[in-house]
């Protein structure tokens, strides 16, 4: 089996391709055109999608053209059996904003395929986001009652894997939520929560299921990444 991975050396991209091992063509900027020769694949899966929100909201025609236009183009272009979104749960809980319409614009371009919509993620090249902003002490806009479904970015890249072969629109991430207050609290972090606006994020269509992670484990993750030089 040969699966393309769009996006591969983003957070979920390179954990998808670390999940398939050798079954994985991971796709980049730089070798876009020669990947997308070298087909066909079995399953095309596309990561590519940017999941930067503050940016889509200032650039919202780059984030469209990153998005719905870059869906398309593996749509149309490339030569593949199966296809599968890579998508966030913002597509359901933020349509009053640029990010969560674009992505739910591109959903709707791969109507009948498989559509992964993932929520809050923790691991390995975590480099941005809510998480990061507490190890620093800076403020998170967002109210401290959000409650977030955080999941290890590995284990959603098995769970993408392991359900190439499925159809239909899944929200994946961790069975249980927890408060962005109770995480700051756990870990000691000073942050200050300078907005009233909730940002829930936890799966709500077709999950979760009793062997999904637990999102407390997220207070361990970061209570080890937070030590004095760590990243």
């Amino acid at each position: 089996m040969r699966v393309a991975v769009a996006g591969g050396r983003g957070f979920v991209g390179s954990a998808i391709v670390r999940a398939l091992g050798g079954a994985a063509v991971p796709v980049y900027r730089e070798n876009y055109e020669e990947a997308r020769r070298s087909g066909p694949f079995d399953v095309l899966v596309n990561a590519a999608c940017p999941s930067r929100r503050y940016w889509a909201r200032h650039h919202p025609e780059d984030d469209h053209r990153e998005t719905v236009a870059k869906t398309k183009a593996f749509l149309r272009d490339w030569e593949w059996k199966s296809f599968v979104q890579i998508s966030t749960i913002s597509a359901r809980t933020q349509l009053d904003t640029p990010y969560g319409r674009h992505r739910a614009e591109a959903e709707e371009l791969c109507a009948g395929r498989l559509i992964v919509r993932l929520g809050p993620m923790y691991g390995t090249g975590y480099k941005k986001g809510v998480l990061q902003d507490m190890i620093g002490d800076r403020p998170v806009y967002a109210a401290g009652s959000s409650q977030q479904s955080f999941a290890p970015v590995d284990w959603c890249g098995r769970w993408v894997a392991e359900h190439l072969d499925s159809e239909g629109l899944w929200e994946v991430g961790a069975r249980t939520t927890i408060t962005l207050r109770e995480i700051r609290d756990a870990v000691g972090s000073r942050s200050t929560f300078d907005s009233d606006w909730v940002d829930d994020q936890f799966p709500v269509v077709t999950g979760p299921e009793v062997d999904w992670p637990d999102a407390s484990d997220v207070v361990s993750w970061l209570k080890e990444h937070s030590r004095p030089g760590e990243s």
